[in-house]
């Protein structure tokens, strides 16, 4: 009788124990979801710190959740943590190094540091790296920021080089056209500057950015304007 009683009460406590244990991991799956949607409404909204908090809650819920992980780290850097950021992108570009988006954000705050050498292959990494959505899109505006650093840094030759590969992957599209001029003659690629401005000319004669540029470059390099509107 009194083992009877014994084995049903360890019946009855491992059942309300098992129930509790579910109610409680159920809480803790339902925790870690509403403060990753606050975390990243607060992102959205421009709200960086709030957004650490919630995301860093959420994490402490349901630590593998490795979209999470990321969306911290970009908070982070938005908060201005860049230590901190830089820690949760470095993990996260163990597991994924081809990671394009990554690389890229390593790249920034490496460049924020005045780490040129760890900048510069960063942003090599991430211009061939892996990327969700447009791909060509993506390694496109890369190339053309790794180029504008490699500009304000003042190594023109290493730009004009970098330009040069971006434009492979440029859509035909005046604004861009006029866009990729302009860093042409910000680099001192003159011609270059010309070929892209005219392109963007031709695409829409009435691009005032284009016409402005094409003009600016023929008088640097001594011709007269009649010939801008002309086709490459």
């Amino acid at each position: 009788m009194i083992l009877s009683v014994l084995f049903l009460s360890t019946l009855v406590l491992f059942a309300i124990t098992s129930v509790l244990f579910r109610s409680f991991s159920t809480r803790r799956v339902d925790l870690g979801r509403e403060f990753a949607l606050s975390g990243q409404k607060a992102l959205s909204e421009g709200a960086p710190e709030k957004a650490v908090r919630d995301l860093r809650l959420s994490l402490s819920y349901a630590p593998d959740e490795t979209s999470n992980q990321l969306l911290l780290a970009e908070a982070l850097a938005l908060a201005h943590h860049p230590d901190q950021a830089r820690g949760y992108f470095l993990a996260l570009l163990d597991q994924h190094p081809a990671d394009g988006f990554l690389n890229l954000q390593l790249a920034r705050l490496a460049r924020q540091r005045n780490n040129r050498q760890a900048a510069i292959p960063y942003y090599r990494a991430a211009a061939v790296g892996n990327w969700s959505g447009d791909s060509i899109d993506e390694r496109f505006h890369v190339q053309l920021e790794l180029a504008d650093y490699l500009a304000e840094l003042g190594d023109l030759r290493s730009a004009r080089a970098e330009l040069l590969v971006a434009v492979a992957d440029a859509p035909e599209d005046p604004a861009v056209s006029a866009m990729i001029g302009r860093r042409f003659e910000q680099a001192d690629d003159l011609p270059d500057a010309l070929k892209y401005y005219k392109k963007a000319l031709k695409l829409d004669p009435k691009n005032t950015a284009a016409l402005v540029g094409a003009e600016r470059v023929l008088e640097k390099i001594g011709e007269g304007s009649p010939s801008v509107g002309s086709p490459q």
